[in-house]
């Protein structure tokens, strides 16, 4: 005779699907806090590294005071020369220890941009203008910011405003003399 098979208490069944619930609910909190974990790594652990790249801002901006400079001015009429003064204002460290540590180059550079010109081109207000501009320009091209803009006569070019400035915002130039004799 065959013995009838033994029937599963009821007390057994019910207790390994509570123990299975608790294995899956365990697996998926290590799940959640390991992808937390990765996406905290490459979302905010890069963050750090770029902010390191960024230039640091001064909190108030530096005037390096160049010597004065006097060139002969291109023949017009007579011989004439200009004694100008030029400050240049930086607005980040990096910015001012990179200017100093190119003063030769620069004052070679706005040399030559100086006595190129004529002094019918450095009279009106918007010819200082495009002279503080091309001061800029000449600078970051010094410090290697960007090329050298090509010289331009005064009849080839509109007169430049500071909207049509092209330079990197680092640099900007004040005139603390002006002397055209």
């Amino acid at each position: 005779m065959a013995k009838p098979a033994k029937p599963v208490p009821a007390a057994t069944e019910g207790a390994a699907k509570p123990k299975n619930n608790k294995m899956l609910i365990i697996i998926l909190a290590v799940v959640l806090v390991i992808a937390g974990g990765a996406g905290w790594y490459f979302f905010k652990g890069n963050q750090p590294h770029n902010e390191a790249k960024a230039p640091t801002p001064l909190a108030e901006p530096k005037f390096i005071a160049l010597d004065p400079f006097t060139v002969n001015l291109q023949k017009e009429e007579t011989d004439q020369f200009l004694q100008i003064g030029i400050t240049l204002k930086v607005t980040e460290q990096e910015m001012e220890e990179k200017v100093k540590a190119h003063l030769p180059e620069i004052r070679s550079h706005l040399l030559l941009l100086l006595s190129g010109k004529r002094a019918s081109e450095l009279i009106p207000a918007d010819g200082k203008v495009k002279l503080a501009q091309e001061v800029i320009a000449e600078t970051e091209a010094a410090l290697g910011l960007h090329a050298a803009p090509a010289q331009t006569t005064a009849a080839s070019a509109p007169p430049a405003t500071h909207a049509d400035e092209k330079s990197s915002g680092k640099i900007d130039v004040l005139f603390t003399s002006f002397i055209i004799q």
